[in-house]
């Protein structure tokens, strides 16, 4: 087993100061098959070769690809960490959801990274990828990483629910932490197994956040005592408040500075440089 590692972030706050010099990233928009992509560029994507680390972002039940940019303040957001060199630059991909529980989403993910890979420059390998998403967006990208595990070295799960049981989510027994049933589709059913096979080498991040006043809060501490109890290493932060986008930005905001940091230099290299270099550590 893996020595726990949990770390408590609270009350943290990045602030922004502007320069004289403004960055700016490209907001595009893109289709994968009948799935609207909304993606954020670097400054440099267009006047440059350069190959870039990819977040995966995903929104919540009743929004879309656009909710990050219009409620989350998003671009504002990338354009102000990168500018302050509070972030790495990186490509931030934006697909829209359903918001299905039935395993497709989560199991067709992987056709949408491989899309992604071949019309955009960003970079194979685990290293180079992270996914995050915001209550049902926090859902998939739990269960996405875990079901992918060998793509992702670092996961946000931001005031996420953790069951697909109504009934289960605010009972305080973790038998109902995960809610499945006979019905239940088996990516959701092999939750347990393939948590144990994520965390064999674990991610670089396992972040974890939610406000005090969430209704899922009973749920998300459910989850830290099961992955503490399995000495799963995460980060947590709580905050103040609820299920609400203001708590959503200030999360997006503190996961963001702690991506890509360990990688080499010559990350901003060219892609076939960096295959070159590494295409042993390809996963």
């Amino acid at each position: 087993m893996y020595r726990l590692l949990l770390i408590i972030l609270t009350a943290l706050t990045y602030t922004f100061t502007v320069s004289a010099q403004t960055y700016h990233g490209t907001r595009v928009h893109t289709w994968y098959n009948d799935i609207p992509i909304s993606m954020y560029l670097p400054e440099e994507y267009f006047s440059s070769i350069q190959y870039y680390p990819v977040l995966y972002l995903l929104h919540g039940t009743g929004e879309n690809e656009e909710s990050w940019f219009k409620n989350g303040n998003a671009e504002q957001i990338f354009d102000q960490l990168i500018g302050n060199g509070g972030m790495r630059k990186m490509i931030i991909v934006m697909p829209y959801s359903s918001g299905v529980t039935d395993g497709s989403y989560e199991n067709s993910f992987k056709d949408l990274m491989s899309f992604i890979e071949r019309n955009f420059r960003v970079h194979k390998g685990k290293r180079y990828h992270a996914i995050a998403g915001l209550s049902l967006g926090g859902f998939y990208a739990m269960h996405i990483s875990h079901r992918f595990y060998n793509k992702f070295d670092y996961v946000g799960i931001f005031s996420a629910i953790y069951t697909t049981d109504k009934m289960s989510i605010f009972k305080k027994d973790s038998t109902a932490l995960f809610g499945i049933s006979q019905a239940s589709p088996m990516i959701y059913k092999n939750t347990e197994r393939d948590l144990e096979r994520q965390f064999r080498i674990p991610p670089k991040l396992y972040f974890i956040a939610i406000g005090k006043r969430d209704f899922l809060y009973n749920q998300n501490t459910l989850y830290r005592n099961y992955l503490t109890k399995n000495e799963y290493p995460f980060v947590y932060h709580e905050t103040g408040g609820g299920h609400e986008w203001k708590n959503w930005k200030a999360y997006l905001m503190t996961f963001l500075p702690l991506l890509f940091n360990d990688l080499p230099n010559e990350i901003d290299a060219s892609y076939e440089e960096l295959e070159e270099n590494y295409a042993d550590e390809e996963l």
